[in-house]
């Protein structure tokens, strides 16, 4: 699977191993009894003070990797399958979700986060939230291993979050499973996510007509070449705002010399688009050695090159997308129109 897949984390102290290593658990239940750590489940921890300053990212895989090591092989599905998978999300799924045959256990279970103490350390910790466990209904779940778990496969994530999530949500993950197969030899370069056999027989046996309309709309939009999460984003919300969806990942040419590369391209207008302030150099392994000045620097001197050819430039960050009437305005006002509505 993905290199990037979820793997046991170093900060995550299981009590089990800390009773075979020393024959006492002493060294974790006071410190956790003063609020110095703070337990995920029972026989797993984090330090309290590492819990507050992770992101909420890290704290997701903490909490599934306590999960995913408490039971017996068990499957994750849905967002949660796509983290363990190394698939980028927009952001952490709010449940750990496992799979299940059984309708009799399904939902939320029993919160198993625990933080002691009032002092203003365990407060913070308690308010950065935590992710409950979930059981999700999924009768013929295909398992496959991912690092050190086990998940939903690829092509049954992909169909489980395009039947369920957001738009914005599914498109990312759908985005980063077209890559994975590409990357596996499994989808050409320029196809997306729905011409993957596997896909295809999947949307063709959703029963329900609005599901499978909708989950065929994001495969056909899910392509390989998206380098973010933020940039799955952007092609989400602009094709809810109904503009025309840009080219990917373009190379700009002038008299056979590498100008730039763009994440976003219109060629009919002559429009590049940006995500977020990324730079994109011809020798991207260099800029690690650039002080932020030059990087700076930099980027000017490529958005000029880009503009002396006579090609518009235009950049958005999360607030834009967040508010999509922002990126409607920046599109609009670089000459990116929207599609020509379908006469009836």
């Amino acid at each position: 699977m993905d290199s990037n897949s979820m793997d046991i984390p170093p900060q995550l102290i299981v009590s089990a191993e800390r009773l075979a290593l020393t024959g006492s658990t002493a060294v974790i239940h006071r410190p956790f009894r003063a609020g110095r750590l703070v337990r995920l489940r029972r026989g797993y921890y984090v330090k309290t003070s590492t819990w507050v300053e992770a992101t909420p990212a890290q704290r997701f895989e903490w909490s599934a990797a306590a999960v995913g090591l408490a039971f017996d092989r068990p499957v994750f599905c849905g967002e949660s399958a796509a983290v363990v998978l190394g698939v980028p999300t927009l952001r952490p799924p709010e449940f750990v979700d496992l799979a299940t045959s059984s309708e009799r256990i399904t939902g939320r279970r029993p919160a198993t986060f625990v933080v002691h103490g009032n002092s203003a350390l365990a407060e913070r910790a308690r308010n950065a939230g935590n992710h409950p466990m979930r059981y999700v209904l999924r009768r013929d779940a295909q398992a496959v291993v991912s690092g050190q778990f086990s998940c939903t496969s690829p092509v049954q994530t992909a169909i489980d979050v395009m039947c369920t999530s957001s738009f914005s949500r599914a498109l990312v993950v759908a985005d980063g499973i077209a890559r994975m197969l590409w990357e596996q030899g499994l989808l050409g370069q320029d196809a997306c996510l729905v011409e993957h056999p596997g896909i295809a027989l999947a949307l063709d046996g959703i029963v329900a007509d609005a599901t499978k309309h909708r989950a065929l709309r994001i495969a056909s939009l899910a392509r390989t070449k998206a380098e973010s999460a933020g940039e799955s984003f952007s092609r989400a919300v602009i094709e809810l705002l109904g503009f025309e969806q840009p080219l990917q990942q373009h190379t700009i040419v002038d008299n056979g010399q590498f100008i730039a590369r763009t994440d976003f391209w219109w060629p009919e207008q002559s429009i590049a688009g940006e995500f977020d302030g990324k730079q994109k150099y011809a020798d991207e392994d260099t800029r690690g050695d650039w002080s932020a000045d030059e990087v700076v620097y930099r980027e000017k001197l490529r958005e000029d090159s880009i503009r002396a050819l006579g090609f518009t430039m235009v950049r958005w960050n999360w607030t834009d997308l967040e508010q999509p009437g922002r990126l409607r305005q920046k599109l609009l006002r670089a000459g990116v129109r929207p599609r020509a509505r379908a006469s009836s």
